[in-house]
């Protein structure tokens, strides 16, 4: 059984801590990455933004104080414990990476974390990258890469992840 390498953007580790449409199928990357049958990755660039969404969500009245503070410990702890056990690889923001983003901004104009995402995915050699943002799962296909929109499509990027097994 090959191993499987998935890339998650912020709005699809925000459904793992988060009940949202989606959010069985960050549950089902995690299960399976937890169990060794595939790996995922995000950027670093990623906790800051999970970290901002949790915030914004909080401020807006749809986390309370007690759930800020779950989430945020849940999603520092379980993602620790993940790159411990080798099924998590937080990627780092390369100079490649970079500058490929600035060009995929220019040519798709987008914005600089959703280009960010693409291109770290695509320097890391990821297999499918998951994202609930559909203009980044278009500019993602267009470049070749393997995109799923999770909150959109949930039944449709379970298939896939179950075909993966």
């Amino acid at each position: 059984m090959s191993v499987e390498f998935v890339y998650l953007d912020s709005s699809s580790i925000v459904k793992r801590y988060v009940g949202e449409r989606g959010s069985e199928v960050a549950d089902t990357v995690y299960e399976r990455a937890e169990a060794g049958t595939l790996r995922c990755a995000f950027s670093i660039w990623n906790v800051g933004e999970v970290f901002g969404v949790f915030d914004k969500y909080a401020s807006r009245g749809l986390l309370s104080k007690d759930m800020l503070k779950t989430a945020l410990l849940d999603f520092l702890a379980e993602s620790i414990k993940m790159v411990r056990l080798g099924s998590l690889e937080i990627l780092p923001m390369t100079a490649n990476s970079l500058i490929e983003s600035w060009l995929l901004i220019l040519k798709y104009h987008i914005c600089g974390a959703d280009a960010l995402q693409i291109s770290t995915s695509k320097e890391a050699g990821c297999d499918l990258l998951l994202s609930a943002d559909e203009g980044l799962v278009q500019v993602a296909r267009n470049e070749g890469i393997k995109a799923m929109n999770l909150g959109a499509e949930p039944e449709r990027a379970l298939g896939e992840l179950e075909r993966r097994e």
